[in-house]
């Protein structure tokens, strides 16, 4: 007799998204919990995080999905990998992505890792081939000035909103 656990599997087995049900037709080697994690990720990328292009795709060589888009429309393309937080990867697992994980046909020099629960919690990663030089001095000032700039547009925005509340509140005496 099956248990409530695995009936509840089931069930979300048979309710899955098209797009998920799509890319396991495609590979039908892929491990499904392992596509349904990669998938968790592709919807916070999509859905949470705006990202451009998304799409999920699949290495044969390492026999697992992971998720490439743009984090904006003027970015390049990047590779996201989906961990789980109870795997293990070392060193040379990850030097091996870098040479055998493609993005529009190029290896990459750069991998985000996913490292996700079950119960959907991800913590993003950027890992690089080798030595990445931090950001100029003039870079991280120029970043700090743009997020001022829209924190200052924002209280601006809020102030404005407020006023119009209280004045369309305020009855004329």
């Amino acid at each position: 007799m099956a248990t409530a656990i695995e009936e509840d599997v089931s069930a979300l087995r048979r309710h899955r998204h098209p797009l998920l049900e799509d890319f396991l037709l495609q590979y039908p080697g892929c491990d499904e919990d392992v596509a349904q994690r990669a998938f968790l990720i592709y919807q916070d990328l999509t859905e949470v995080k705006n990202w451009w292009f998304t799409e999920l795709a699949y290495s044969e060589l390492f026999e697992r999905p992971y998720v490439v888009g743009q984090q904006s429309r003027s970015e390049a393309r990047q590779a996201v990998l989906p961990l789980g937080v109870e795997e293990k990867v070392s060193l040379s697992e990850i030097q091996q992505y870098f040479s055998n994980i493609y993005v529009d046909e190029e290896a990459i020099t750069n991998i985000t890792v996913a490292v996700n629960e079950l119960d959907s919690t991800v913590v993003y990663y950027k890992l690089t081939s080798g030595l990445s030089p931090p950001d100029s001095p003039e870079t991280v000032s120029q970043h700090k000035k743009e997020k001022d700039q829209r924190m200052s547009r924002k209280r601006k925005y809020l102030a404005s909103c407020v006023r119009q509340f209280q004045q369309s509140t305020s009855k004329p005496t």
